[in-house]
């Protein structure tokens, strides 16, 4: 039938073929299933929506790591030659599973994952969030040279930049963001975006009620996760705790690279400034929005994968190390040095 193709089975267990209709496709920039450092590997799951039988994917966002299982030509890990034959008698079929995060969720059964070890055009059957309740029980055991090939597999350090939280003291950094102010905080950078990675740094912006911060591509660029792909109003401004981003970025100049408008020493855990919390910064007045801020792909791959970890983890969801949305209240101007206070 169109769409379909045949699972390992008849091969693997002696049963009869069976046909399957894919779910989707995976796309990404890996050619095949060889090679290493799939941990950094950005995939899109283009997901036919005709056969996930009304499925809300939205609810996905509420999870960090999803389960997908894809279908592929076998083709084992590069990374371990002398033991293909070890691997291929081992059960290892097409079909395989992964653990990825969750990157995000947009509109029309798209969705961005990092970290799924499966190449370009493998057909997605499977997909559900992950829960850690469904971790292996009891002690996972497996042949003594999977350990190294399954390492280089994944993930090479090496790789990251030098000023990453696997580098430097998590922690360490963690305390040098909560020096920052609880209130009446201090504007450190303005950062207009006017085209897709451009940056232009100011003394002086406006802030407009119609189009956020005047100048930026906030509008032009709109949103994937809306129906309509317009902008979306609560993820206006962009807000980043400068101490952060310069810790992550390693030098003032590469901050204006994580590509948020506002850096300001301030506290932006959700203790200090819940959704609702209305900011005045020069003559505007801001409100902090719910819309969640998250390290996108082009994070990563600017300050390394630790450093989105170490943001995007348990604890710098609760600082909001990655930052905050707010929206534009009153429209005003605003200047490099200008007090930001709970209004």
């Amino acid at each position: 039938m169109p769409g379909t193709d045949h699972c390992g089975c008849a091969r693997l267990c002696g049963v009869q073929p069976c046909s399957i209709t894919p779910l989707g496709s995976v796309r990404n920039d890996r050619p095949d299933r060889t090679g290493s450092d799939w941990d950094r590997v950005n995939s899109t799951l283009n997901l036919d929506l005709e056969h996930l039988d009304d499925v809300d994917l939205g609810r996905l966002r509420a999870y960090s790591h999803v389960i997908v299982t894809v279908l592929e030509p076998t083709q084992p890990s590069a990374a371990a030659p002398a033991a293909l034959e070890d691997w291929r008698g081992g059960g290892v079929t097409g079909v395989h599973a992964a653990i990825c995060e969750l990157m995000a969720v947009r509109r029309g059964g798209v969705l961005e994952v990092r970290g799924l070890d499966a190449a370009n055009g493998a057909m997605v059957l499977g997909l559900g969030p992950y829960v850690a309740e469904m971790a292996p029980r009891g002690d996972v055991l497996q042949p003594s040279w999977t350990h190294a090939a399954a390492s280089i597999h994944w993930y090479d350090p090496a790789a990251d930049p030098p000023n990453s939280p696997s580098v430097l003291d998590a922690e360490a950094w963690l305390a040098e963001v909560r020096r920052s102010p609880a209130d009446h905080g201090t504007v450190e950078l303005i950062v207009r975006r006017p085209g897709v990675d451009e940056r232009e740094v100011l003394e002086v912006g406006e802030l407009s009620t119609t189009s956020g911060l005047v100048g930026d591509n906030w509008a032009a660029r709109g949103s994937s996760s809306t129906a309509d792909g317009s902008a979306k109003l609560d993820a206006q401004l962009n807000i980043m705790n400068w101490r952060c981003a310069l810790l992550v970025a390693g030098t003032a100049e590469r901050v204006p690279l994580a590509g948020d408008q506002l850096f300001v020493d301030l506290d932006l855990s959700d203790a200090n400034l819940p959704a609702g919390t209305r900011l005045r910064l020069g003559s505007a007045l801001i409100e902090v929005t719910p819309e969640p801020h998250t390290g996108c792909a082009k994070f990563t791959r600017r300050f390394g994968l630790d450093a989105h970890r170490w943001v995007n983890g348990r604890v710098g969801k609760q600082h909001h190390l990655r930052g905050i949305c707010a929206k534009v209240v009153e429209p005003g101007t605003v200047s490099r040095g200008d007090r930001i206070s709970k209004a």
